[in-house]
């Protein structure tokens, strides 16, 4: 009985002496993580992106303010001749005031959603082009799993295994090389 735990315990301190890799271990996962909105902020693309996003809201919001401007004179027209028109061309000017508001209201919420359908449509572009960088660079740097930083529920990690710099220098230097895409 001696004999087989002395057996036992040798053969245990042999085993914790060897090697993990010999014993056939799996090697130690190697993760990473990207801020996405980081790399859509500082990439070349996503400033691009951003850049095509406002010019399009600064038109929007020309129209709208043009439209607003309207509106006010049509109001002020309204209350000041209010004592001195009769009381159907009052409620004609009302009507068409009310009508005009309307108007204003429904195209400021539609340039509100075609705004926010662009946005999504570029962040959904840039986000396909980055799937791909960051799928070969966790194939090229051997990555058991890459993380979004944002989305993922990551609460803390080190900054050592942040490659969020590293993506976009791979995004823009790939943004270089790819001709520029027609705006539509």
């Amino acid at each position: 009985m001696k004999r087989n735990l002395m057996v036992l315990a040798a053969l245990a301190m042999v085993a914790v002496s060897i090697p993990s890799q010999v014993r056939g271990q799996t090697p130690t996962p190697k993760i990473a993580y990207v801020d996405l909105k980081k790399v859509m902020v500082e990439s070349e693309k996503g400033k691009e992106a951003r850049e095509s996003l406002t010019d399009e809201f600064q038109k929007r919001k020309k129209e709208i303010a043009q439209r607003q401007d309207e509106l006010q004179k049509i109001k002020d027209t309204l209350e000041k001749d209010a004592m001195v028109i009769t009381p159907e061309a009052r409620t004609e000017k009302e009507k068409q005031y009310q009508t005009k508001l309307k108007d204003y209201q429904r195209l400021a919420s539609d340039y509100q959603s075609e705004i926010q359908q662009k946005d999504q449509e570029l962040t959904q572009r840039v986000v396909k082009d980055l799937e791909e960088i960051i799928k070969d660079m966790g194939e090229q740097d051997k990555y058991t799993v890459i993380l979004e930083k944002n989305h993922s529920g990551i609460l803390f990690a080190s900054p050592a295994i942040d490659i969020t710099e590293k993506v976009i220098a791979q995004y823009n230097q790939t943004a270089k090389k790819k001709p520029a895409a027609k705006k539509p």
